[in-house]
């Protein structure tokens, strides 16, 4: 199937005939249709198509195929045989019914160009403009974001599988792009030891065999890595992909010396869970763990509108590693949300993504950054009878503290933390805390003065104003509603199934991510022009039981 471009692209006579006799109430495809006409077309994604040599398949047509596809959580082959074969799709796309579609390579493809062209997020917004234009996405109003883990389209790897497979990965890609450069410079005995997939059933049991297998595959290593780098060596072999990962991970595993010899680092001597590659064929994938829960992948942030006269839409997503930190993003979703114009009055979220100085941020910029703030961490601020930072007297114009019984701060110095936050040190002169009749009461040190660590002011009059607010019941009601953001991630997990990666790599998984927020904004708008209400938190029929049993008494 070839096409020209063009601007709009009709539903076909035929087709809408068979269409409302074989679905006279619609379905979700037709319905879309109905209501938003052609959402993607030529004109807007004319730079993605394909180049010269392949087939001229219209990027306005390729990405809504891919929305649908999202929709209904199909794979590729499914989604071309729904183009070649189901009357709605052919409705929604304006295909003629006989229509023969297309391979489904060619969804491979367009999700490549995307991904190539840095275009991920144009089905998107292009999505949400449309939404706009029919007043159902309106600027400011509440927002709500939450992040959900992601596991990556991987195998997991112990340390011994890693190396074994990770010098298997570097000899498949060399033995396509080099063959004969790697028969001069490999063993005979590595055409066996290499020639499966590295599983740990097939290896070593005993320590001692499994830690000589290591220091084996390590010289092994080792040595492709020394032909490789050689001066007489063709230069593009150590731009094989292959080969950069597997010197990457030689020098996160191995501690090799001089004499060739080369073994596994010790626990100690490993990088962080930020640094370390975990499989040969995702070197983005990184390890993290929340509430108990262990991964290796990304994360997936969505940000939904709660607007009570609209629909819920998903304005904003990002991919990140697993091992970023929630809050290392809230700056730049709200630069993003500024940008497209949608920035929201106020942002609920959890204490994960909330610091003091991203809420002075925020605000600065006209967002209310709304969330939990953990409490004092120090042994006086869960003592009800010690004297916490609350009970001193901060004097920041002549920087001195004075403490409950009157007492005066001697030396006040500025720094900063290990995080880089400015921060203020106070210390109290040791004669008034060694005669002081409250010093049980201040400090547990039998030698040393009562020393504190604070924000500067703006900081720390934030910090004390949210913690005294969230205490509230009002700031507790408007709270509530961030619990709703839930249910999203769980529709996207049930239609989209947006815990596990489809492909490899960030942008890859990225795009992933924005296919499945486009694809979840046209169901809810379907369901809201229905006139359907979204639906409330789940609840087990025990607790709804419960419930009726406390109304009837």
């Amino acid at each position: 199937m070839s096409m020209w471009p063009r601007s709009v692209r009709e539903v076909p006579e035929w087709t809408a005939v068979v269409a409302r006799a074989a679905f006279p109430r619609g379905t979700f495809a037709m319905r879309v249709r109905d209501a938003l006409g052609e959402i993607f077309t030529d004109a807007q994604f004319a730079d993605l198509f394909a180049r010269r040599g392949h087939p001229a398949l219209s990027p306005g047509f390729l990405g809504m195929v891919a929305v649908l596809q999202y929709a209904e959580g199909l794979t590729d082959r499914q989604a071309a045989d729904a183009v070649r074969g189901r009357i709605d799709w052919k409705y929604c796309l304006g295909l003629e019914l006989t229509d023969a579609g297309f391979d489904s390579s060619v969804l491979s493809e367009f999700r490549t160009r995307l991904v190539e062209q840095e275009s991920a997020g144009r089905l998107l917004e292009r999505t949400l403009e449309l939404l706009a234009e029919r007043q159902l996405l309106g600027a400011g109003g509440v927002q709500r974001t939450d992040a959900t883990h992601v596991v990556a389209n991987i195998r997991l790897l112990n340390r011994l599988e890693l190396v074994v497979e990770t010098m298997r990965a570097a000899l498949e890609a060399l033995a396509a792009a080099a063959p004969g450069w790697l028969i001069l410079h490999t063993s005979l005995d590595w055409w066996d030891r290499y020639e499966r997939r590295a599983s740990d059933y097939r290896l070593p049991r005993t320590e001692a065999t499994r830690d000589a297998l290591a220091r084996t595959v390590g010289q092994d290593g080792r040595r492709l890595l020394a032909a490789a780098y050689a001066a007489h060596a063709p230069g593009w072999i150590r731009e094989v992909p292959a080969v950069q990962v597997l010197r990457q991970v030689w020098v996160q595993q191995y501690q090799c010396a001089d004499n060739g010899a080369c073994v596994l680092r010790a626990a100690k001597d490993l990088p962080p869970g930020s640094l370390s590659i975990g499989s040969p064929y995702d070197t983005e994938a990184r390890y993290s763990i929340k509430r108990g829960m262990a991964w290796r992948g990304y994360k997936a942030h969505f940000t939904e509108t709660a607007t009570p006269d609209k629909p819920r839409l998903i304005v904003h997503v990002e991919t990140t590693e697993a091992s970023r930190a929630d809050v290392e993003t809230t700056a730049g979703r709200h630069q993003a949300l500024t940008a497209a114009g949608r920035a929201p009055k106020e942002e609920l979220v959890d204490a994960a993504y909330v610091s003091v100085d991203h809420v002075i941020t925020a605000a600065n910029n006209g967002i209310t950054l709304t969330g939990p703030l953990p409490p004092d961490s120090g042994w006086q601020a869960r003592d009800p009878d010690a004297f916490d930072l609350r009970d001193f007297t901060i004097d920041f114009d002549n920087r001195h503290v004075t403490c409950p019984n009157g007492k005066q701060s001697r030396y006040w110095r500025e720094a900063h933390s290990r995080d880089g936050l400015p921060i203020i040190q106070v210390t109290f002169r040791l004669p008034d805390c060694t005669t002081c009749p409250d010093r049980s009461r201040c400090t547990r040190s039998e030698r040393n003065a009562r020393a504190m660590t604070f924000r500067p002011r703006e900081q720390l009059e934030t910090q004390q104003r949210i913690r005294a607010e969230q205490a509230t019941d009002a700031w507790k009601e408007r709270y509530a509603l961030r619990a709703g953001v839930e249910s999203t991630m769980a529709q996207a997990s049930s239609r989209c199934d947006v815990h596990r990666a489809r492909y490899r790599g960030l942008a890859r998984t990225h795009l992933q991510h924005m296919l499945t927020a486009t694809a979840l904004n046209l169901v809810r708008t379907d369901a809201w022009l229905a006139g359907i209400p979204p639906s409330g938190a789940w609840t087990s029929r025990l607790t709804r039981l419960r419930r009726e049993l406390a109304a009837a008494m």
